[in-house]
């Protein structure tokens, strides 16, 4: 299907989510696969995951304009071959997100919302953001404080970070349009990184993805 969303969110960010309802050969007739791609494609088993993977190049591509070639780096962070531009990438279950940038580093999460989260909330809120969830749209809640630390792992791009130690969002009032922003920080041993978080819910999906302050 259409684009849910293909959007510029700055004159330098670029933003593209896909509801997946296509086989993977509608991604294969657009996607030009070199031969390492290729075998890695043909080694993915799940149905599912090789939509995704296939998708997230096609969003890429389309965002770009051109046809992309993605690469990882030693922690998995993925960025654009020969390609003056930042990327974070997500997907989970039918969604796939993308997000571009020109110029400062970018991160993105989708997650279908479900209430399992509450079962692993002690693992990446702090005492003081569990404390300030509430009950009032809880679960939307939670999946913004995911969402949010998760997208700023993915700029970290290093696995030392810890979520409830060093990853902080600030306390924000969740509006009934699921659609909002809010504040987050990174604590690293260089000091603390300011990011503007923006979070949106999409057909039981929550996206939510975070940029530098000074990138508005």
């Amino acid at each position: 299907m259409p684009f849910l969303i293909k959007k510029d969110i700055t004159d330098f960010v670029r933003l593209g989510v896909w509801e997946i309802t296509e086989e993977p050969a509608f991604f294969l007739e657009k996607l030009t696969l070199s031969e390492e791609e290729n075998l890695y494609y043909q080694s993915i088993r799940n149905e599912t995951r090789k939509k995704q993977w296939l998708c997230y190049r096609f969003i890429t591509g389309e965002l770009c304009g051109c046809s992309v070639r993605i690469r990882y780096d030693d922690h998995g962070k993925p960025g654009l071959k020969g390609m003056d531009l930042l990327m974070s990438v997500s997907h989970s279950g039918e969604m796939a997100a993308v997000i571009i940038s020109e110029k400062n580093e970018v991160g993105i999460d989708i997650e279908r919302i479900r209430d399992r989260i509450e079962r692993v909330k002690d693992r990446f809120l702090s005492a003081e953001e569990l404390n300030g969830i509430g009950t009032k749209d809880r679960l939307e809640k939670l999946h913004v404080i995911w969402g949010a630390k998760e997208s700023l792992y993915k700029i970290h791009g290093k696995p030392e970070v810890e979520f409830c130690r060093d990853i902080i969002i600030e306390s924000f009032d969740y509006l009934c349009s699921g659609k909002g922003e809010c504040t987050g920080r990174m604590v690293t041993p260089g000091g603390q990184t300011f990011y503007d978080i923006f979070y949106e819910k999409i057909s039981g999906y929550l996206l939510v993805y975070a940029m530098k302050k000074e990138t508005r």
